[in-house]
């Protein structure tokens, strides 16, 4: 009943934008949507394009697209992502965001393997800093949505979980994988994100996956409920989607629509701050463990023997 009633608002607000309707949602117009690429980050000093871009959508420029760029999260990654999260929140002229992966078959692959070997004091660092991205998307003045082309494991998984509303490429010959997966790699699932998870989905469903490290298909995760929307063919097809969507949501007052968003999230929001201290704690002593080391020093190797192939 409650993804019904999820489907009939998404459905509401799009018919609005002159959306078709197709199955409780609405598929967008055949025009194809070209996004404008003035990144607001500057290059790095080799000229490598940057770990996250952000644009604007050149006929709708009040909703930013924020791009990542690399599969796996280091601490400077981060960094970059909390500190152009927080230019978008400052430019009034923004709405919403879509956060997308310009990777072929990748939303975000995770923590890098590497920040969870770099001994307690590091590694506290890193979680915080992680934590601080979790928070500026989760309590964003912004309309949010994830547009998750590609496995979302992991961090991947807490990015989508972060926004109002999260889509996924379903109709395609070998479709993602998404899921909290810390149980596999030795370490317990944070407490805050079992909570969210739940929340999103259901108590019963974050029994049966979280302890078992499971990666969902992109249909289970539908039928879960941590995925709103994934009967898209391509990339495209999903992206130009969820612009519309965001158009859409932007018709509400601003002032009106962030102030309600804001209670919604806000119960979460302040027992997620409030367990930080206890939360950083937890989650060093168990990545030291020797259990999760053995498991990620093995993850290690097998990466390091695939990346000679």
């Amino acid at each position: 009943m409650q993804r019904t009633r999820f489907a009939s608002l998404l459905s509401r607000t799009a018919t609005r934008q002159g959306m078709i309707h197709q199955q409780g949602w609405m598929t967008p117009m055949a025009r194809p949507i070209v996004l404008q690429q003035r990144s607001l980050t500057s290059l790095t000093n080799d000229q490598r394009p940057p770990a996250i871009k952000v644009t604007k959508h050149p006929e709708s420029p009040e909703i930013a697209i924020m791009t990542l760029s690399q599969s796996a999260f280091s601490h400077d990654t981060a960094r970059l992502m909390i500190e152009e999260w927080r230019a978008m929140e400052q430019d009034k002229s923004v709405r919403a965001v879509m956060l997308k992966s310009d990777l072929k078959s990748i939303f975000c692959a995770g923590i890098e393997f590497g920040e969870f070997m770099k001994g307690p004091e590091s590694f506290g660092n890193y979680w915080k800093t992680i934590r601080e991205v979790f928070d500026v998307i989760y309590s964003s003045r912004l309309n949010t949505a994830a547009a998750m082309h590609g496995h979302s494991l992991g961090l991947g998984c807490v990015l989508g979980m972060a926004c109002q509303d999260r889509f996924m490429v379903g109709n395609t010959p070998k479709p993602a994988t998404i899921g909290l997966n810390e149980v596999a790699v030795g370490v317990p699932v944070p407490h805050w994100l079992v909570e969210l998870f739940a929340h999103i989905t259901s108590r019963r469903h974050a029994e049966r996956l979280l302890p078992l490290g499971r990666i969902l298909s992109v249909q289970e995760a539908v039928q879960t409920g941590l995925v709103d929307k994934a009967d898209f063919s391509s990339q495209q097809e999903m992206e130009e989607f969820v612009i519309r969507y965001l158009v859409g949501r932007n018709k509400a007052p601003r002032v009106a629509q962030s102030e309600t968003m804001r209670v919604i999230r806000l119960n979460f929001l302040n027992f997620f701050r409030a367990s930080a201290e206890e939360d950083v704690a937890t989650i060093v002593k168990y990545v030291q463990e020797e259990e999760a080391q053995s498991v990620l020093k093995a993850q290690i190797a097998r990466l390091a023997e695939k990346s000679k192939r």
